[in-house]
């Protein structure tokens, strides 16, 4: 995959997660790719396609994206997930980041970390 537009190439990659298309996920990662998620670091097509198949059994949808960007080589995705895993510590979504790193047109690493609301004056 060459696409030139990064932001294009993730918003895709949702889509087929959307989709629970994982054939389609895996075509955006390297061979060598790695995640780093909550529950570990995955590398390599075979930890990463688990990965997927974990996310999925998991029902991990991505409820928006708040913001998507560029910079370089580099995709920063700013969305609201939820999950059944998340709804059994009685939280409703997530706000979450994902910054994903491309070599040659394919995603080379994904680091997920949450995002925090800032505290309210006064706190």
């Amino acid at each position: 995959m060459q696409d030139t537009d990064l932001c294009a190439t993730v918003q895709a990659y949702l889509q087929a997660f959307d989709q629970r298309d994982l054939p389609r996920c895996m075509d955006f990662f390297a061979e060598d790719a790695t995640i780093d998620f909550a529950s570990g670091i995955f590398q390599g097509r075979q930890e990463i396609e688990g990965w997927h198949q974990d996310r999925f059994q998991a029902d991990l949808r991505v409820l928006r994206v708040d913001e998507i960007r560029r910079q370089g080589d580099t995709v920063i995705v700013d969305v609201v997930a939820t999950s059944q895993r998340a709804k059994v510590w009685r939280l409703k979504s997530v706000a979450g980041r994902a910054t994903v790193v491309f070599e040659q047109g394919k995603i080379k690493t994904v680091t997920f970390g949450l995002r925090m609301a800032l505290p309210l004056e006064g706190w």
